[in-house]
């Protein structure tokens, strides 16, 4: 596949909650394998040191500059100041864009604790991101619904675009709110057709693990998509949703 590629989700580090680890070196040698030009990289939910995790982030940007790029993803059971001060260091650092995990880190979007995120993601005018799909009740859709009419300036990313379970809400609201958008990974190709043929404009190529990208890849290009969709998709999309991003 020659088009450009920006992988709107993927990790690195190591997860308490999931068990997971990803490596520098297993990161960019699945990129370099599928010629994904740039990675939006963020901590898993469960990092032993988000701190630490989110300082590699930032050195990995450095080192591989215009093709690592941080989305900031910490715990918000915390002060709004400390929150918020935390997020600014990471923003002001390069980084691109907030994270919630609704399981990994605890979190209804509707809870008093989860509205600091919003109000961080207002005040830096970055995207959201927000998991979904497994881990109801937390994780449902339909949950930032009131946040997104709420906070309409938001982008908000339906991460795995309810995971396939609850894509079908996932498509409703994206088709219903401007500002809620779907990230693909993890949905089966049969979830993403209806998607890119009602809102190409709102689909972003997401990977989530190395080892899942070829697997994410195959998917999109067995939809058969007119070129110019399918460019929307692997990378104009988020080009223009994560402004800071050069390729």
């Amino acid at each position: 596949m020659s088009m450009k590629i920006i992988d709107t989700h993927s990790h690195i580090g190591y997860c308490r909650v999931f068990d997971l680890e990803v490596s520098e070196e297993a990161l960019i040698k699945a990129m370099n394998e599928n010629n994904i030009q740039v990675s939006i990289v963020q901590p898993f939910p469960g990092a032993p040191n988000p701190i630490e995790t989110h300082d590699l982030i930032e050195k990995l940007s450095r080192k591989y500059p215009k093709r690592i790029y941080g989305l900031i993803s910490l715990n918000p059971h915390v002060e709004e100041d400390v929150y918020i001060k935390n997020v600014e260091k990471y923003i002001k650092l390069g980084f691109v864009g907030i994270k919630v995990h609704t399981i990994g880190h605890a979190i209804h979007p509707l809870v008093k604790d989860a509205e600091k995120i919003w109000i961080a993601a207002k005040k830096f005018k970055v995207p959201l991101m927000v998991h979904s799909g497994l881990g109801i009740p937390f994780a449902l859709p339909s949950n930032v619904v009131p946040r997104a009419e709420e906070y309409p300036e938001v982008p908000i990313i339906l991460a795995h675009a309810g995971f396939g379970f609850y894509s079908g809400e996932a498509l409703l609201l994206a088709k219903k709110y401007e500002n809620i958008y779907l990230e693909t990974s993890w949905t089966s190709n049969l979830d993403l057709l209806p998607m890119v043929q009602s809102i190409p404009d709102k689909v972003l190529f997401g990977s989530d693990v190395p080892e899942n990208i070829s697997v994410e890849l195959s998917k999109i290009k067995s939809l058969n998509l007119p070129e110019n969709v399918l460019q929307k998709v692997l990378c104009d999309n988020a080009l223009k949703l994560f402004k800071k991003i050069t390729i």
